[in-house]
């Protein structure tokens, strides 16, 4: 498909294209012993947790992205990861250490994906700075729909306005060590009938892109490898529908799109068109597309497992047709604790949930990885609470938390990347 294409150098104007305490109580079970020796753990401020090995029956699970790793150790490509979930993704803690640690690692290819939009207090992003103002319309698909299918896009989520007052802005960060510079911007948009025009201004420089019926849905811009302010508002002369931007760079290294919504399950993909859908996950080439659902799955008892299972399939099944060639990696679910006071336990439907899960995998060809396990089992949360690096309410971690998940999910993968 076309896209409209603009290239900045620093002393040129834009061209017109057509004219962003936890409770101190133990656990309820002995952690795990480690899987691997705890030399092969990464170092961390609160060693808690075990390297819990990645499930891959078939052992070819994670194929891609081992290959994909190694180009960009190699400094001859990028690994790009799609990394989908609910709100433990969706808050990019967990996903943005791993994005400090492997580019860290393996070199900095940019921020990727990001909704430049403050539409939920569970969403941002980490390493770049996003600011918008309120008067955005939020499109998505909510539990009330039912089994309804729209046009949401890559993230499942999309923001649309008419009003010329509105804008959203990303910008780079100037204090961390990573997020400092891009290079290439795409603003993906949907054409509509009677859409109007959004004024795209980088670092003051302005392009007025339509979003007219015969627009080109994606705009394109060239930038120098350095530091950026991106912003858009609507022209006011019509409708602006936005599925997001990309923030990326040309250099090897990794690149992960945080794609997380607070509060969902795998399901929620069968609830986004799949032509839209597959169509701009594709033009993110994955190398790894990670499904990490599960924690909002351990209390919804009124479910049956051949439902769950009948869920999951359909998802797994538009990945693999979305992008064939890509890694697949289920996340299950963290423990997660239920009750009140000195009743709180472990979800009890936990272990049906992984195991759905696990014979997913098996019959995909995914693989799949358990937090629970390398929290340390159940009542883990407990522990973790203990030590400060979760939350109240017995769900989500902090920032301290996911920084060690994503240690313990880095150590999973990188045994699993290791030569045979």
């Amino acid at each position: 498909m076309a896209v409209l294409t603009l290239l900045l150098v620093p002393a040129l104007a834009l061209a017109a294209g057509r004219p962003v305490k936890h409770n101190r109580r133990k656990p309820h079970a002995t952690a795990r012993p480690a899987s691997r020796p705890a030399a092969a753990m990464p170092a961390a401020d609160v060693a808690i947790g075990v390297v819990e090995p990645i499930f891959d029956p078939t052992g070819k699970a994670l194929l891609a992205w081992r290959s994909a790793l190694a180009r960009a150790k190699a400094g001859k490509g990028q690994a790009r990861a799609a990394f989908y979930g609910a709100s433990h993704t969706a808050a990019d803690l967990w996903t943005g250490e791993l994005r400090r640690m492997w580019q860290a690692d393996f070199g900095e290819a940019g921020h990727g994906f990001v909704l430049p939009a403050k539409w939920n207090l569970g969403y941002r992003q980490q390493d770049l700075v996003v600011d918008a103002s309120p008067g955005w319309q939020i499109l998505r698909h909510k539990r009330e729909m039912g089994a309804a299918v729209g046009e949401y896009g890559l993230l499942g989520v999309a923001m649309q306005s008419a009003d010329p007052n509105d804008f959203a802005e990303i910008r780079t960060t100037r204090d961390n060590p990573i997020g400092r510079k891009f290079s290439q911007l795409e603003v993906w948009l949907q054409p509509q009938v009677g859409g109007g025009g959004l004024r795209v201004s980088v670092d003051g420089q302005e392009t007025l892109v339509p979003t007219s019926e015969n627009a080109e849905p994606y705009a394109t811009f060239k930038l120098p490898d350095a530091p950026h302010t991106v912003r858009l508002q609507p022209l006011g002369d019509g409708p602006v529908l936005l599925y997001g931007v990309t923030v990326d760079r040309s250099a090897p290294g990794v690149l992960i799109d945080q794609l997380g919504i607070p509060g969902m399950r795998a399901e929620i993909l069968l609830h986004w068109t799949e032509a839209r859908w597959a169509e701009q996950l594709r033009r993110r080439h994955p190398d790894l597309v990670v499904l990490a659902y599960g924690t909002n799955d351990v209390t919804e008892e009124a479910e049956t497992i051949e439902r769950y299972l009948a869920d999951w399939q359909r998802a797994v099944a538009m990945v693999k047709r979305a992008v064939p060639g890509a890694a697949c990696l289920i996340v299950g679910p963290t423990d997660r604790l239920v009750g009140k006071g000195k009743d709180r336990q472990t979800a009890p439907r936990t272990p049906q949930i992984v195991a759905a899960q696990r014979q997913i995998a098996s019959e995909t060809g995914c693989g799949h990885w358990d937090p629970q396990r390398a929290m340390g089992g159940p009542g883990a949360m407990l522990r973790w609470q203990e030590l400060g690096l979760a939350q109240a309410d017995g769900v989500h971690l902090n920032r301290a938390g996911y920084k060690r998940m994503a240690e313990l999910f880095a150590a999973a993968l990188a045994a699993q990347t290791a030569a045979p």
